[in-house]
């Protein structure tokens, strides 16, 4: 045996000893434990101040009524009584009536996805109802809207009517 293992189980046996001295309960010392400052009350007095009590607090309970709960956990609206529904009026369908100023039509539901330049020459890349449109100057899109520029970060649309709208890259 070396000395490094003589050194360990030296070290590791004084080890297990101490700390079987510090948990070993000492039957050998005398314990004094310090008098008791609680009093209890005899068995008929407890039971007569229990009694007491309960009385008390029966006498407490039917003198307070509750009121009535509003409010259900089980569903998400208010606690508020709701208000009796109006009786429902005929509605009148109002007469059509033509506005003086022409109607813009609706923007396109097309977006600009980004810009390709080949050759020199620019082509838009566009995206809508679920289509890829990739198109220049000139062509359609959509069967709708035709080209008509198409700028680095922008394209310009223009519809039937010669309205024309601009798309812009997002940002």
């Amino acid at each position: 045996m070396t000395r490094t293992t003589l050194k360990a189980l030296w070290f590791g046996g004084g080890g297990i000893v101490a700390t079987w001295l510090a948990v070993s309960p000492n039957t050998g010392v005398a314990r004094v434990s310090p008098p008791s400052t609680v009093q209890h009350p005899s068995a008929p007095d407890a039971f007569e101040e229990l009694s007491a009590q309960s009385t008390r607090l029966r006498e407490r309970r039917a003198a307070a009524t509750p009121n009535e709960s509003t409010r259900n956990p089980f569903r998400f609206k208010s606690s508020k009584p709701l208000t009796p529904p109006e009786p429902q009026r005929e509605r009148q369908i109002p007469a059509h009536v033509e506005s003086p100023l022409p109607v813009a039509p609706p923007p396109p539901p097309l977006t600009l996805s980004g810009v390709a330049q080949k050759s020199g020459k620019r082509s838009a890349i566009i995206t809508g109802a679920g289509q890829l449109y990739i198109v220049g100057e000139g062509e359609t899109v959509a069967g709708r809207y035709a080209v008509v520029k198409v700028d680095p970060e922008a394209v310009v649309l223009r519809d039937a009517d010669g309205a024309e709208q601009r798309l812009a890259l997002p940002r």
